[in-house]
């Protein structure tokens, strides 16, 4: 996949910035894989928080632990980056801890995330009935589903209506990415620490498949909206490169490393041993196909703006 002429700017992990470069700046590698990373540790944490707050998880300090840690990992990477001071990095949600002490509104945001997680961490001994346990959950589900609205809202600030939605910065489509990405990886910790295997109907894994389905239409959107971007300048052939079908091409691989793959595993309903080698091939599918996805969304849009 060619590489799309970056625009020259400066750019938080979370991809803001000001001037023309803003939404190239977005598809930077780096970015991308900070921002898909960040997105899907919230996302697990989420549908964890989720569980925990409606007396679904089963219950184990190892079994809450797991998925916490991931999380911890996915969701610190763009935090990392910046105090290690990384050229792709300045800022981590508007905010620099080398240089503030303070950090901004939307840092306190994702800061606050911390806290409930931090929590749960504590209050897993054994049984996740206490009521201390579910009203952490709750909290650690809506702080990142704040976090993830809040980035949004962010990222598109400052941006057309049309560009917004390319960008993947509406809150509805990056806090859909997240859950299914989170709902895979909480798929990989539930395989390798419970033995009982997950029904072939469970609810849990028909509603991962129904996110799938939204997720799938919220692409299709998004690629309307530069198709129709593309069409109010007169350049509807720039966003095909050498040809439609070269497009297509592209987008249905990628597309089936981010969605098609995994549900195939979710349906297959795979057992013993192989239920968490197709759980981890799920989630590691849909996390790379989603940053070929943004990648290729950029190559789509530099073509526009070079022609």
């Amino acid at each position: 996949m060619a590489e799309p002429n970056e625009a020259p700017s400066i750019v938080s992990a979370q991809g803001r910035s000001d001037g023309g470069g803003a939404l190239l700046s977005l598809f930077s590698p780096p970015i991308v894989v900070v921002q898909t990373a960040s997105a899907t540790g919230y996302g697990l944490w989420m549908v964890l928080g989720t569980a925990l707050a409606l007396g679904l998880y089963p219950d184990g300090r190892g079994d809450v632990l797991a998925p916490l840690s991931i999380g911890l990992v996915l969701v610190g990477a763009g935090l990392v980056a910046t105090c290690l001071r990384l050229p792709f990095a300045p800022e981590w949600h508007g905010w620099n801890p080398v240089k503030r002490m303070m950090p901004t509104s939307e840092g306190m945001i994702a800061m606050a995330t911390f806290l409930p997680m931090l929590a749960l961490g504590g209050l897993a001994r054994g049984g996740n009935d206490f009521w201390a346990t579910r009203l952490a959950g709750a909290a650690l589900m809506l702080c990142s589903l704040a976090t993830l609205v809040y980035t949004a809202r962010g990222d598109s600030r400052g941006l057309p209506g049309p560009l917004a939605s390319v960008a993947n910065a509406l809150p509805l489509g990056r806090t859909i990415s997240a859950l299914f990405a989170g709902g895979l990886w909480f798929w990989v910790c539930v395989a390798l620490q419970v033995e009982t295997p997950i029904a072939p109907f469970n609810p849990w894994r028909l509603a991962l498949l129904g996110v799938a389905l939204a997720l799938g239409l919220v692409e299709g959107m998004r690629w309307r909206a530069l198709r129709q971007l593309a069409e109010d300048r007169g350049k509807t052939e720039s966003i095909s490169g050498r040809g439609t079908a070269s497009l297509l091409g592209w987008r249905f691989g990628v597309a089936a490393l981010a969605v098609g793959l995994p549900c195939l595993l979710l349906i297959a309903h795979p057992s013993g041993a192989m239920q968490s080698m197709a759980a981890g091939l799920a989630a590691l599918s849909c996390v790379v196909g989603q940053c070929l996805e943004q990648r290729l969304y950029g190559r789509a849009y530099a073509r526009l703006v070079a022609s």
